[in-house]
């Protein structure tokens, strides 16, 4: 009987690293605003925003200039500045950039690969895409390049006992769905065992050890490096910050109704960024399958919010014949409020059976916080 750990942002954040898309908005402003002092136009322009001066006398050096005499405002605020002064400035941002700025300032928080993918179903839409596409592409790419470049600008070593601990302890059978706790125990030869009596019985509750233990990360910081022990192996499964060529950044949603209309357009542009065939580009895919292939599992979900973004994936996971339980761990405010039932209807959309769904998850009353 096997453990399948998924780790997702969640699990960075838990760690107290800035690591969510909102904090990589902010540092990217930074970057901008100080990339002024190199301007000596009046137009900044990357792949995703333009600034303009509307006095062409002007120049973004002296702007920048003049900006550290005067303030040390952060960059998310200078260039709040900057957007309320349409007399003086002009900014401009790609419509992908746009989206993300919205819910950036609406929400608080974005799911980039999520706007991405709404976008490329809309361009699916028009007569002719492929020009469109090409550019929001290159958008893509340039928001990984400078993804990659912030994340390694932050790191930990705070490990966390309290994170590691429910890896690598014994199985509870109670957590075991109905129709594969036969499964399990015959798994782990316990099925004529009164599961009541193990606990006086150490030889017996060894066979509740997890027999591997695969550390399934989404991220791709290496903070899950931290939790190693004798029967844990680890799956980059969308790569990491070691070897940026092999990181997976895009869409994952083959169960999409609008996923064929992807297909029938016949673009190698619109499958660019599709997770699906980026995942034949290393081996994360075919260890991932051959983990679940080799016996039972329980998964454990980390920090994952289970969205749509990886759901081809996740349903992989979760309807498989081997999975027997899936156990959540969900977050709790300090005013007493939680994210479990959100999180277990985000976990429902990667499910096309919905009564394996309700057998698989663990209830909230035998799931915990992280």
């Amino acid at each position: 009987m096997n453990r399948l750990v998924i780790i997702g942002n969640g699990f960075d954040l838990a760690h107290d690293l800035k690591t969510s898309y909102a904090d990589f908005i902010n540092w990217y402003w930074e970057q901008r605003v100080n990339g002024f002092l190199d301007e000596m136009t009046s137009v900044s322009a990357d792949p995703l925003c333009t600034f303009k001066m509307n006095d062409s006398f002007k120049c973004w050096k002296t702007f920048a200039l003049q900006l550290s005499r005067v303030n040390k405002k952060s960059g998310k605020d200078v260039v709040k500045d900057i957007r309320s002064n349409p007399a003086k400035y002009g900014v401009k941002f790609s419509l992908l950039f746009g989206d993300i700025i919205k819910n950036v300032e609406s929400k608080g928080w974005v799911d980039i690969e999520n706007d991405y993918y709404q976008l490329l179903k809309r361009y699916t839409e028009s007569t002719d895409c492929s020009h469109s596409v090409k550019e929001l592409n290159e958008q893509l790419a340039y928001l990984k390049e400078r993804l990659v470049e912030y994340l390694r600008t932050i790191g930990t070593n705070q490990y966390k006992k309290e994170l590691h601990n429910p890896m690598i302890e014994f199985f509870d059978p109670a957590d075991f769905s109905t129709e594969g706790k036969k499964k399990a125990l015959e798994n782990m030869r316990l099925e004529n065992t009164n599961l009541e009596e193990i606990q006086n019985n150490f030889e017996e509750q060894k066979k509740l050890r997890p027999e591997r233990i695969m550390l399934l990360s989404f991220n791709y910081t290496a903070t899950a490096k931290m939790y190693g022990n004798f029967n844990v192996e680890f799956n980059y499964i969308h790569g990491d910050l070691e070897h940026p060529k092999n990181i997976i950044f895009g869409y994952g949603d083959d169960l999409d109704k609008n996923y064929k209309d992807i297909l029938d357009r016949n673009d190698k542009e619109l499958l660019k960024n599709n997770k699906s065939t980026k995942y034949l580009e290393t081996r994360h895919y075919h260890d991932m399958l051959e983990f679940l292939m080799a016996a039972p599992f329980q998964v454990l979900i980390m920090g994952h919010s289970c969205g749509n973004s990886d759901r081809t994936l996740l349903n992989t996971v979760f309807e498989h014949e081997n999975c027997v339980s899936i156990k959540p761990f969900y977050h709790k405010w300090d005013d007493g409020s939680d994210n479990y039932l959100e999180l277990v209807q985000n976990i429902s959309r990667n499910f096309t059976n919905m009564r394996l769904f309700r057998d698989r998850v663990v209830n909230k009353e035998q799931c915990k916080t992280m």
